[in-house]
Order: C-alpha cells, then structure tokens, then sequence
C-alpha cells in the first residue's frame, strides 16, 4: 500500500514544485518587461515625431499634432494627450504606460489681438484680413470703440472673414 500512494505523492509534489519555478520565472520576467517599459517610457514635454511614432497606434500625423498641441496648449497631465486630435480613450489605454510628464509647465498663451489697440501689422496677421481691411479698422476705431463683430460687419469686413477671425480677436 505504501509503494501506490510513494508514486501519487512524489508526483503531487513535482507537479507543486515546477508550479512555482514558473510562477517565479514568470514573475522575473515581468518584472524585467515592467523595468524595460520604465526605461524606455517617452516624456511628452521634449519627445521628437520620431520617438512619437513608436508610441503604439502613432503614425507620423498624430505625432505631428502632439507635438503640435505641446506647442499651443502644453500638457499638464498625461491624459490631455486625449485632447489631440484622433486620440482616444482607447489609443489612450495602449500608451499610457509609455508616457510620462517630466515636469508640468503652466504657461498661458494669449494670441488674441486686440482690434481697438493693434497695429496695421498685427490687423494685418489675422485671417483675411489685408492692408486695406486693417486701415479700414483703423479709421473707424478712431472715431468710433470697435465692440463687437457687428461693428466689423458695419466697417465692411466680410462675413467670411469674421467667421475666421472669431476666437482670435479681444475688443
């Protein structure tokens, strides 16, 4: 009876043993993964289009308008990255493990023209807006506070180019 249970037993216990040989290998090997990822994570705040594109899911374009949203907006948390256009929720749970801030920089950018205080030049900077537009600003800011679109319209800017101009322009 002894010699049947010796076979079962030794086997139970092998079968324990290599269990956990595996579980422990398999945990190194994450380990070394997790360390790998760690090393090789991209900061958002100075990654080139080149380091971007290895980003998983990120081609040459959605690079481009990272860094080109790095430039305009900044990034104070890794999860404003959702906020460039084509990135998702979803591109968004593949790199979040790839990315890092090194530092979060807080800096507003202010490109609003003032339309009752800009020169001919920064007039001249707006959409649509030309040498002829922008004098015609001018003259009519002399008499008379620009305080809306409608006074543009009344000046004579087109519809069109208000369109354009609205969002960058303060009055």
């Amino acid at each position: 009876m002894r010699k049947k249970l010796l076979f079962p037993v030794l086997s139970i216990i092998v079968i324990i043993l290599l269990g956990i040989l595996t579980l422990d290998r398999h945990q190194v090997g994450e380990e070394a993964i997790s360390n790998s990822y760690q090393e090789n994570k991209i900061d958002l705040l100075t990654a080139s289009v080149e380091e971007l594109i290895g980003l998983p899911g990120i081609g040459p374009a959605k690079a481009q308008a990272i860094i080109n949203y790095r430039q305009e907006k900044g990034f104070r948390e890794i999860e404003d990255i959702m906020n460039v256009s084509g990135i998702g929720e979803k591109t968004f749970s593949n790199i979040k493990d790839y990315i890092y801030l090194s530092e979060v920089i807080y800096e507003v950018v202010d490109d609003k023209v003032n339309i009752n205080e800009a020169s001919s030049e920064e007039l001249q900077s707006l959409p649509g807006i030309g040498k002829v537009s922008a004098q015609k600003i001018i003259e009519y800011r002399a008499i008379k506070r620009i305080n809306s679109l409608d006074d543009l319209k009344k000046i004579g800017i087109p519809y069109s180019t208000i369109e354009k101009m609205e969002g960058k322009i303060v009055f």
